[in-house]
């Protein structure tokens, strides 16, 4: 019996990943502690801490990204592969290695209906594996991130809804037997951030400003997009802000020994945030349809943009973060209001 090409894909992705950097060690601080430790974050972003249920309506995340490493690991196959990218080989700064689990849920805009509005967004699901791979300085972070999952049924996405809103006592939705077909996925994200304003107002009071931009490339999501972020508040953890569970996102390890996850003498934080972020969209399989053409789908908008503010707290090696996202329609015949999303976060530096 031979291995289905997704589960292969899976393996190969995992190998790639975990082989590539496991016999680099830490970078080292001169005290001989890590200068920053590996963070495990788990994303929770729904639409009921808006009081809707339509469009994007769950996506959870678990990632898990290491310290700084020295290198990619000894030569071979698998540091040759990760050096045809472009800027994760730079002399100065540090290197992580990030690998996450998630899934994504997309309904349309009422749920109730056997035969679901053939002009609204279709029922979807999206369950994938992902590898990231991080070059930074204290300025500046490139990441590179491999996406590889499956849409359709097998992404178990109706199972996991129709279980959850069991559990809640919602309503069941009705019309998932008009989702995407299964389909193998797989996307290839680029994302630079740039650290450029980070300054002390007032003793532990300070702020920076992180633009961004990046790219995506597959047969799940294809887009350019450029944004930027502002942050506010105390004692300001060192790294490149606090992100969405989106492609590429791996949560973020602190870039010197000053931030409060790692710093014991200043190991409490409080920050605001508000962020923007603009895409100008190629493909987006949640609305496009299957790629064989067959299957519902929608006439997308061309440009999406997202605007949130938030809040983060620190004590220790946690973070709690907690993001409003107001996006922009997604496609022309969408009805009622924009989507909006609350977005969750909790991670441990260890």
């Amino acid at each position: 019996m031979h291995p289905s090409p997704h589960r292969s894909a899976f393996a190969f992705l995992i190998a790639v990943a975990a082989t590539a950097a496991a016999p680099a060690d830490p970078e080292r601080t001169a005290s001989g502690r890590a200068r920053s430790a590996p963070v495990l974050t788990v994303y929770f972003e729904n639409d009921i801490f808006t009081g809707t249920d339509r469009s994007y309506s769950n996506g959870v995340k678990v990632s898990w990204l290491s310290a700084d490493l020295t290198d990619w690991g000894p030569p071979g196959w698998r540091t040759q592969l990760i050096g045809l990218l472009p800027f994760l080989n730079r002399a100065e700064g540090q290197k992580n290695l990030g690998l996450a689990l998630g899934q994504n849920i997309y309904t349309p805009t009422v749920t109730r209906d056997r035969v679901p509005d053939p002009a609204d967004r279709p029922y979807a699901g999206w369950s994938y594996v992902e590898a990231a791979f991080v070059s930074k300085t204290a300025a500046v972070a490139d990441t590179f991130s491999f996406q590889v999952g499956l849409v359709g049924p097998n992404s178990l996405a109706e199972d996991a809804q129709r279980q959850v809103h069991r559990w809640t006592g919602g309503a069941i939705p009705q019309g998932w037997d008009y989702q995407l077909r299964n389909e193998v996925g797989a996307n290839l994200v680029y994302e630079r951030r740039w650290r450029l304003y980070a300054r002390t107002l007032h003793g532990t009071l300070g702020a920076d400003l992180i633009p961004h931009a990046g790219l995506s490339l597959g047969n799940v999501q294809t887009y350019a997009n450029a944004g930027g972020t502002l942050r506010f508040g105390i004692n300001l953890p060192s790294d490149f802000g606090v992100q969405l569970a989106r492609p590429g996102s791996v949560g973020g390890t602190p870039t010197d020994d000053l931030d409060p996850r790692v710093a014991p003498d200043r190991n409490v934080s409080f920050f605001l945030f508000g962020a923007i972020d603009g895409r100008a969209v190629g493909r987006d399989i949640f609305l496009d349809g299957n790629t064989s053409g067959s299957g519902r789908s929608v006439d997308k908008r061309a440009w999406v943009a997202d605007g949130s503010l938030g809040a983060g707290l620190i004590g220790g090696p946690w973070q709690l973060t907690y993001t409003q996202v107001w996006r922009t329609r997604e496609f022309r015949t969408q009805r009622g209001s924009s989507t909006n999303f609350g977005s969750l976060t909790l991670s441990r530096a260890y």
